[in-house]
């Protein structure tokens, strides 16, 4: 074990905590100088105490995890245990893609008749490009974490300066990047087209392709309740699933699918396979449609209700939320903001409704918390830029107001 430099511990001095430090690792040989502090009732708070940086703000909810993990830069961290959970819930694995995203404007982009075209044989002029990271579980797990549910991600990057930045991403947020496997050749990598805050992705996969069931360790199950299933198209991705599942099954971890397009047209077989061994279905409206032959959505959800899941969510953007659970089926409507990016924003909602049933709300009030985690996420640029915390989450809700 090695020696902790500068990092202050001030927990203890607060007789009114809910909690108590078990034990404390330490790994690798240096710590930036932050503070950790207990306030009493169960909040923590982290506060960097030098060169400025994010203000002090409620980091994770005590009574929602069981141990903290702070990832400050690629080569830092420490884990403090705590003492059981209140709410019950261990934490979430999620699986899937990891993805750099170059995400590009142009007022010489435009769209015609449903397609994103400009200028052939020519040099167009970019108003904005912007890198951020993607990729489905990579989306869904930093904004779990900043919620503040016990996160972990299965994933796979390639070797180079784009694989450290997406696991330095994650950490920054609060994920356990420990099942993240190194695999040769790039990390994957999207160019992100926008119009009017609406997306046209063009994906090169790389590492994620590579994915596989000799990267799954069962440990991880041990300290999970949930398993989230995203984005899975090759064939080492499809074998990893299957395992996942029958991992999942056997300790009694809830299993909730969230695909894209991709696996919705490319592995409709296997996505109905991990849909009829899942608790909870999340998937927009287009890829209902696609996977269930349904001519609308209404149609769509009752034939996904038919694979057995207790929640079936189909969002449908300004449109809201259509949600069937417990024989009837209901619509939830979308928050009113201004749209700036809508990349990263399904990913966001998912998250959203996890961590929301993770702290005791009911499915329709779970709902409309998911919409407002994806409402804060597309006003801002990138699938990983200013997402949410529970609080900020919270007093949006306050005072917005529903679309019409």
């Amino acid at each position: 074990m090695v020696g902790l430099k500068v990092l202050y511990l001030h927990v203890s001095p607060w007789q009114d905590c809910t909690f108590s430090i078990k034990k404390i690792i330490y790994k690798f040989d240096k710590y930036p100088n932050w503070r950790i502090k207990g306030k009493a009732i169960k909040t923590l708070s982290i506060e960097r105490m030098i060169c400025g940086g994010r203000e002090p703000r409620t980091f994770l909810q005590v009574s929602a995890i069981e141990h903290i993990m702070l990832f400050i830069g690629k080569n830092y961290c420490c884990f403090m245990s705590l003492q059981e959970s209140n709410n019950g819930h261990k934490g979430v694995l999620v699986v899937g893609g990891i993805i750099v995203d170059l995400i590009a404007k142009s007022e010489q982009f435009k769209v015609i008749d449903g397609n994103i075209c400009f200028p052939f044989d020519s040099k167009i002029t970019l108003q904005e490009l912007k890198e951020d990271i993607g990729g489905s579980a990579h989306n869904v797990a930093a904004n779990l974490a900043e919620l503040g549910t016990i996160t972990y991600i299965l994933g796979s990057i390639g070797k180079g300066d784009y694989g450290e930045e997406a696991l330095k991403n994650l950490r920054i947020h609060g994920v356990n990047t420990k099942y993240v496997t190194l695999k040769e050749g790039s990390t994957g990598m999207s160019l992100v087209f926008l119009v009017s805050g609406e997306k046209t992705v063009i994906t090169s996969r790389g590492a994620n392709e590579f994915l596989g069931e000799k990267d799954l360790n069962p440990e991880v199950f041990d300290k999970v309740d949930t398993l989230i299933l995203t984005s899975l198209v090759s064939s080492d991705n499809i074998d990893l699933m299957r395992n996942a599942i029958e991992e999942a099954k056997k300790r009694n971890v809830s299993i909730v699918t969230n695909p894209s397009i991709s696996m919705v047209t490319h592995r409709s077989d296997e996505l109905k396979y991990a849909m009829k061994n899942s608790k909870v279905i999340i998937m927009n409206g287009k890829e209902s449609c696609l996977i269930t032959g349904g001519k609308d959505v209404e149609i769509a959800i009752k034939e996904l209700k038919k694979y057995g899941a207790e929640t079936v969510i189909v969002t449908q953007d300004v449109k809201g939320s259509l949600v069937a659970e417990n024989g009837e089926i209901f619509r939830v409507p979308s928050y009113k903001v201004k749209v700036v990016d809508t990349t990263g924003g399904g990913d966001s909602y998912t998250a959203g409704f996890i961590h929301a049933k993770f702290n005791g709300y009911s499915t329709k009030e779970a709902v409309k918390f998911a919409s407002a985690v994806a409402a804060l996420n597309i006003t801002t640029p990138g699938a990983s830029t200013d997402l949410p915390t529970e609080k900020e989450v919270i007093e949006f809700m306050k005072t917005a107001k529903y679309l019409e």
